[in-house]
């Protein structure tokens, strides 16, 4: 397996805020590296190429003296913002503070996007706050169309969501518990009402529903839980859900045994098989591991499964966060090294028979997160992370050809 290093130049002046949205010419457009923010605490969340070469990207901004904020950034096949972006959810000087982790382009982007995550606000009374869902659904232009805040007394939060199979959204994420937290799978509408949630199942011990993906028949829903029966750690098991009577039926697969493993997120192959990333957890280090599932035409037959490939490294952490199949019909990892000198992006790439092949790396001084990968219509694999230097960060998008090259 070959390695090839990229450095990420970013300058920074101290006392002067910083920001890096500059438009960039066409001839540059093929590989470039985009940074947006201020330069205080920005973070990235999600990313989706659209229709049009551009990309939406979602995260959390920090801005002065108001505090977290859902950012939503459009921008051109180049890198370049789209007018009137980045645009900040709420909207209005509030106390609340929020997160997008997932967007979703309606109609490529054409029709709007929709954002989801927490929104986070002061309980009365008390030095406590409490986490709810926030979903904004937003115009091409980013003008709220409608904003929907659902919640309990304890906090809940959407880690993930795509377009349901009929009409409005799917949503994954996490509620809290009295101990522990539970699964979280819940349909909305196009306007945000008439919520669905998944039928009550015995994983509410420390779980996570962490990505879900529409298969056109249902969805799989990749999750964290608890290990049963007592033992400590945590397994990763898969949901195969329908969407049908206005409820979410669901089949269940584990994939892990005596290790400690998390969900990260699944991706289709071919057919009905479809590639699950996970992360280890050992006693020395974390390192990747992928499943390949197969599901039956009935998709509440639980599907099959078997681990094709672990990627590890000596004395270093490695973290898959998203995989994508490339035009050549490979795999592309992102994710998070993590050695003595900081952590980098991770670009690790499988062949087509899921054996680890290339990685590229992708650092600079402080410290580079990966988030999430896309494989534009043009071609090419764009990168979205946050670059963190001390006590401040900012979302970078980075675009390279097939191979990983700028």
């Amino acid at each position: 397996m070959t390695m090839k290093y990229h450095l990420i130049i970013i300058a920074l002046f101290t006392g002067f805020t910083l920001s890096c949205e500059r438009d960039m010419s066409p001839e540059q457009a093929d590989r470039f590296i985009k940074f947006y923010g201020d330069y205080l605490m920005d973070e990235a969340g999600d990313m989706e190429a659209l229709d049009d070469g551009g990309f939406a990207i979602c995260g959390v901004a920090s801005l002065p003296d108001i505090g977290k904020r859902m950012v939503l950034v459009v921008t051109d096949e180049y890198g370049n913002l789209r007018s009137g972006y980045p645009k900040y959810y709420p909207d209005t000087d509030t106390l609340a503070e929020a997160a997008a982790n997932t967007v979703v382009p309606i109609r490529g982007g054409q029709g709007g996007y929709l954002l989801a995550g927490y929104i986070e606000r002061p309980v009365d009374g008390t030095v406590n706050t409490q986490k709810d869902i926030y979903l904004v659904k937003v115009s091409n232009a980013g003008t709220i169309n409608w904003e929907r805040i659902y919640g309990s007394a304890r906090d809940e939060e959407i880690l993930h969501a795509t377009e349901r199979i009929s009409s409005g959204f799917i949503l994954a994420g996490y509620k809290v518990l009295e101990e522990g937290s539970d699964i979280l799978v819940m349909g909305i509408e196009q306007e945000g009402d008439s919520i669905t949630q998944l039928n009550e199942h015995p994983y509410a011990k420390n779980s996570s529903a962490n990505y879900i993906l529409n298969i056109g028949v249902g969805y799989i829903c990749v999750c964290s839980y608890d290990k049963l029966g007592g033992r400590e750690g945590t397994d990763i098991l898969t949901l195969t859900l329908n969407d049908q009577n206005d409820q979410f039926d669901f089949a269940v697969k584990y994939l892990t045994g005596d290790s400690n493993e998390e969900a990260s997120c699944v991706v289709k192959d071919e057919s009905n098989n479809y590639l699950v990333l996970g992360n280890r957890l050992t006693a020395s280090r974390s390192e990747i591991v992928i499943y390949q599932i197969q599901t039956e035409d009935d998709i509440l037959e639980p599907p099959s499964s078997v681990q094709v490939a672990t990627i590890s490294e000596s004395n270093v952490n490695l973290t898959g966060k998203r995989v994508v199949k490339t035009k050549d019909g490979r795999f592309a990892i992102l994710g998070t090294r993590e050695s003595g000198n900081g952590r980098e992006i991770l670009l690790q790439f499988l062949t087509t028979d899921y054996d680890p092949a290339e990685r590229v790396l992708f650092g600079a001084s402080g410290d580079q997160y990966g988030a999430d990968i896309d494989v534009p219509e043009e071609g090419g694999i764009v990168m979205l992370g946050t670059t963190d230097s001390g006590e401040n960060s900012m979302i970078s998008l980075i675009k390279t050809n097939d191979t990983g090259d700028l």
